[in-house]
């Protein structure tokens, strides 16, 4: 059960020390830790053998939780981040350019996948002069209207649109929820395999 726990702190202190931590490199070691995070939270369901045979499909639906747990925390980590030091300022938006990223790769058996992402970025023009621009997945402003934006000084965290910072995302409840079902999944069948045994 130590594993799941290890992934969480792993997640929480890499992102808190890649907003966080001293100038240089803070920001890559941080990040790199939370990295480390999620692919740990996909191998801790195969580091332990109950004996039970729910035991592969547990495994599997943990560790997802537990992936999703680590991108809730990071999520959470910087919109705190943003509410506590993030300062407001009044924008116009210039302009908003759709971004299209488009991957492709071949499986093992030779077929090619191709995922294709959009996200928007908007350049602004702000009080201050900073942010310059913010990336959303959805387009949040058109073109010549204002908008309100809070940022990071130390530019630790991304720009977001202040109103969206007022409401808990979806993430934020993933962060806590995720992490313990899939500690008490594990625990279920672990207390089920030692029933079995007697």
């Amino acid at each position: 059960m130590g594993a799941p726990l290890l992934v969480v702190g792993m997640a929480y202190g890499g992102a808190t020390y890649a907003v966080d931590g001293g100038p240089g490199v803070s920001v890559f070691f941080g990040n790199a830790l939370v990295v480390v995070a999620f692919l740990l939270a996909f191998a801790t369901g195969f580091l332990y053998q109950p004996g039970h045979p729910l035991q592969p499909f547990v495994a599997i639906v943990t560790s997802v939780l537990l992936a999703a747990g680590v991108l809730g925390i990071s999520n959470k980590v910087e919109d705190e981040t943003l509410r506590a030091r993030g300062e407001s300022t009044d924008c116009r938006v210039l302009d908003v350019d759709r971004q299209v990223h488009t991957s492709t790769y071949t499986d093992s058996n030779g077929v090619t996948h191709t995922t294709t992402t959009v996200d928007y970025k908007h350049k602004l023009r702000c009080a201050g002069g900073r942010p310059d621009s913010m990336t959303l997945e959805k387009k949040y402003a058109d073109k010549g209207e204002r908008v309100e934006v809070t940022f990071d000084p130390r530019g630790r965290v991304d720009p977001e649109p202040t109103r969206l910072l007022e409401r808990d995302s979806p993430w934020h409840t993933t962060a806590w929820v995720a992490p313990l079902v899939a500690i008490g999944l594990r625990l279920l069948v672990l207390l089920a395999a030692v029933v079995r045994r007697r």
